[in-house]
């Protein structure tokens, strides 16, 4: 009791809530995939208990994914566990069944929540990727066994140069042309309607000596797009490219969603390449949903269980309304135009 009334001094305390909030300027940070909620004093902003994990009126559960604390468990009427309130489907992803409600990790990279049959992921790696040395022969962004996110990789030509032992290169000694490139690090791309959008994908090749800055040159620099992170239904990808008026690296990040979820094959037909809905549609990623209804076209299957590519996207920025608690975001799309068996 002693503990309380030191804190709580001055304030004068009803119901076990203060009469007076007193909350941090800003909402706390969640982890990925987590929102924030008002507490049950209705004063601060708290990070949302999730699927599993204790619960308590001052530690509430997800409204949003439908859950909801269900106190009492272990003898305590103070604590619970957070469950799902509404029946919802579960959800299939790699063999594994995860229930409505339930977040977890695939993979190091993607948190992920299964929300009434759908996955919804988000990326776990950082947006930033320092540039690789300059001394770097071939470098190319890859993921090493015993780390989980993407790095640069130098690949040796396995030769020696004869006159290695009388030249020590150094870095290039020529100024950049733009303030900014000489810094180390990886920046978000500046524009989601950049004409680089349409290029078709490169890989590229450096020489220890090609990273020396021209007024006229820049060395072009483009990795594949990732694979989706969800096999039906929106998922992400990305690529690191500095395809840009300034020729800075810049990671750049779209939604993309390769097949619907639960579409089966038209009878009669032996390749159903591409699929558009017969009516508009909203679709929905990690709880937010699309501001206007579209008829999205994606890939569809073959009947000796083929499955079918893009062979022609585009690239279109659309806007996403979340539920309260949670800011909505605009964001770049892979558009598919046509399919390929």
């Amino acid at each position: 009791g002693v503990h309380i009334q030191i804190i709580w001094r001055g304030i004068p305390v009803q119901g076990g809530c203060p009469r007076q909030c007193s909350c941090p300027a800003s909402p706390p940070s969640c982890p990925p995939g987590v929102s924030w909620v008002t507490d049950s004093c209705g004063c601060c902003k708290v990070c949302t208990k999730q699927y599993n994990q204790d619960c308590s009126p001052s530690q509430p559960c997800d409204h949003i994914k439908g859950l909801h604390c269900h106190l009492g468990l272990g003898g305590d009427p103070e604590t619970g566990l957070c469950r799902a309130e509404a029946m919802g489907r579960p959800c299939e992803l790699n063999g594994r069944v995860y229930q409505h409600g339930e977040d977890f990790q695939p993979s190091c990279q993607h948190q992920c929540s299964c929300m009434d049959g759908v996955v919804g992921c988000m990326p776990l790696c950082p947006h930033q990727v320092p540039l690789p040395d300059w001394h770097c022969s071939r470098p190319r962004l890859a993921r090493l066994h015993d780390r989980c996110c993407e790095e640069w990789l130098c690949d040796d030509d396995n030769r020696i140069d004869e006159d290695s032992k009388k030249v020590d290169y150094a870095p290039p000694p020529y100024p950049p042309q733009h303030p900014d490139l000489d810094r180390n690090e990886l920046l978000m791309a500046p524009t989601p309607w950049d004409s680089s959008a349409e290029a078709p994908y490169q890989e590229w090749i450096s020489s220890p000596h090609s990273h020396t800055l021209f007024s006229s040159t820049c060395f072009l620099q483009t990795t594949d797009w990732s694979p989706c992170s969800a096999t039906c239904g929106l998922g992400i990808f990305s690529r690191v490219t500095n395809s840009n008026a300034e020729c800075r690296l810049v990671k750049e990040t779209r939604l993309c969603q390769i097949r619907q979820c639960d579409l089966g094959l038209t009878p009669s037909l032996k390749c159903q390449r591409t699929i558009c809905p017969h009516k508009p549609v909203r679709i929905t990623f990690a709880s937010c949903s699309m501001a206007l209804r579209y008829r999205p076209r994606s890939c569809g299957s073959c009947a000796d269980s083929r499955c079918c590519t893009p062979s022609l996207t585009r690239r279109v920025c659309l806007r996403f309304l979340c539920p309260v608690g949670r800011q909505d975001f605009t964001s770049s799309v892979m558009w598919i135009q046509s399919c390929q068996s």
